[in-house]
């Protein structure tokens, strides 16, 4: 009989890309991880991985199993989730991914009185502007901007968002306000998967000018206004303090359309974990930060 725990070491050996990931996300060590798969494909009498020093591959026999393993395995470890923990007990780790600039105050008001509830629930939140992969990163939630829908992925509303163009004061003294977005000159752009959507949602279809400077970070793009480097269309909220003292002005407010969503999304495998979607709720619900 195959037991289990070898069986799902390998699914997370292929979904993790290397033995030695596999080992960080189950949390166990790399000898570990490699005897699970050597017992496992003793028991089957076939090789599954094809090992060199520096990366690894699938059999065909690995493949085969991996294809019509993965899906039940994932299925099934969840049901055990379920029937393991005592009713209102929640273990285990959770995987979060959120933008680079995300205010991290609103996650650490989050995470920590939900570790406080749940004390044997752990995280790990990789905070980063490149759109992981769900199921092959092995992420349990990842807030988004936008909704990107499909038949993979399960996602909720946390917030909307509304944008506005921002200069500082003394920018649009020296080099005017502009009528138009095609008027805006030193323009600070976002990076382009981000430029397109906000073009096609909060600015309706109207195009963007040329960057004089382009970066994958809000709160980098604040800075530059501060700085006087030109025009940034900014999240509201971000400049609320220079904007009431007037260091900071607002342009181009006729140009903005809509408010975008700000999601959790999550592969709806991972939906049905009872720590996922117990943390999901808590992210849902209404918050003040903690005092210092």
């Amino acid at each position: 009989m195959i037991k289990l725990d070898p069986l799902l070491t390998f699914i997370e050996v292929v979904r993790a890309g290397s033995f030695s990931a596999a080992a960080e996300r189950l949390a166990m060590p790399r000898s570990t991880v490699s005897l699970h798969v050597r017992n496992l494909e003793a028991s089957l009498g076939t090789r599954l991985l094809k090992r060199s020093t520096r990366s690894l591959s699938l059999t065909d026999e690995g493949r085969q199993l991996f294809d019509q393993a993965g899906d039940g395995l994932t299925v099934l470890t969840s049901a055990l989730d379920a029937v393991r923990n005592k009713p209102g007990t929640l273990s285990g780790l959770i995987r979060l991914t959120a933008p680079a600039d995300f205010p991290t105050e609103f996650l650490a008001a989050a995470v920590t009185p939900f570790q406080d509830l749940h004390p044997a629930v752990r995280f790990q939140i990789i905070l980063t502007n490149a759109t992981l992969d769900l199921i092959g990163e092995n992420v349990d939630i990842a807030i988004r901007i936008g909704e990107r829908g499909g038949s993979e992925r399960v996602e909720r509303r946390l917030q909307d968002i509304a944008w506005q163009f921002c200069a500082s004061a003394e920018w649009i003294q020296g080099n005017g306000e502009p009528d138009a977005v095609a008027d805006i000159h030193n323009f600070i752009s976002p990076m382009p998967g981000l430029r397109s959507f906000l073009e096609q949602t909060v600015l309706g279809g109207a195009k963007l000018p040329d960057g004089v400077i382009t970066v994958d970070n809000h709160l980098l793009s604040r800075d530059l206004v501060l700085q006087g480097a030109g025009i940034a269309l900014l999240p509201k909220g971000m400049l609320d303090d220079p904007i009431a003292n007037g260091r900071v002005v607002t342009v181009l407010n006729h140009a903005i359309r809509t408010t975008t969503r700000l999601n959790l999304t999550f592969p709806s495998r991972a939906d049905m974990v009872p720590r996922v979607r117990a943390f999901a709720d808590y992210l849902l619900r209404p918050w003040t930060p903690r005092s210092t």
